[in-house]
């Protein structure tokens, strides 16, 4: 037996601000708070951390659009049309292309000589970034975007939002609602690691990267907004997802060729 439920995104607010961005704001500042309790507890200087973590942000911004652009790019390949500046501007701004920015600038601040932070402070900001992306998500479906296919089983709802300039009410699979619980226990169990005595041999960030890119791939099939761009079925974020498989077993094979190197030594 189903529950008919209705939402209605469209030009939804919150206090008269867009859903989306009250939500981004709330898991930015609730995820920053956790960061420096976690900081404070593993001993790191919180002045410093959050420095780091500021600088990042730009990484963050500057990775969310130029992935957006990409995306733009992916899109209109799937769909046989031409790229142009105007397509490639049509696009938003994209998770995983923050992540990576934000990674990137804060791993080089970590090697940086100006901070005295060691490179164990990025495991620490694994475990936030999905509390973040949690509540970030609710947004999104506030919001009426990343939405889910159209689906009639359990758990859908009758969902009303814009696409292609025109209202869509269908009855819908609630994915942006399921990906927030999914990335909320994510963070529980990065933080449970986190307070083990021997945290720094758990490799938190790998395991945010892996847990993230296996879950987003298979999320991506329960999606149903095409803005993003399909080539054969396969979405742009499912392309990251494997992009950064590769990476991760690159990483492990390096590691395991050096210390078999050194075993023999």
């Amino acid at each position: 037996m189903k529950i008919l439920i209705t939402f209605n995104s469209v030009n939804f607010q919150i206090f008269g601000t867009p859903a989306y961005f009250l939500c981004a704001f709330a898991g930015f500042v609730v995820a920053t708070s956790v960061y420096i309790v976690l900081m404070y507890s593993k001993r790191y200087d919180i002045s410093q951390s959050m420095k780091i973590l500021m600088i990042s942000l730009f990484g963050l911004v500057l990775g969310a659009k130029i992935f957006g652009f990409l995306t733009g790019i992916y899109r209109n390949i799937g769909t046989g049309e031409k790229v142009t500046l105007e397509t490639m501007l049509d696009t938003g701004i994209v998770f995983y292309g923050g992540l990576l920015g934000l990674l990137i600038v804060y791993m080089l601040c970590l090697k940086s000589k100006r901070y005295c932070l060691d490179k164990y402070a990025v495991d620490i900001l694994a475990v936030c970034i999905p509390l973040f992306h949690s509540i970030a998500r609710i947004g999104c479906f506030l919001s009426g975007c990343c939405f889910g296919k159209i689906y009639e089983g359990v758990l859908s709802i009758n969902y009303i939002t814009i696409i292609n300039g025109n209202i869509d009410e269908n009855m819908r699979f609630p994915i942006q609602l399921i990906e927030a619980l999914f990335e909320f226990l994510l963070f529980l169990y990065l933080l449970n690691s986190l307070n083990s005595d021997r945290w720094k041999e758990k490799k938190l960030l790998v395991r945010y990267l892996i847990f993230y890119s296996i879950f987003r791939f298979m999320f991506e099939y329960l999606r149903g907004d095409i803005r993003r761009g399909l080539i054969y079925g396969i979405s742009f974020s499912q392309c990251i997802s494997v992009f950064i498989w590769m990476n991760l077993g690159f990483l492990y094979l390096r590691q395991y060729i050096i210390s078999k190197r050194k075993g023999g030594l």
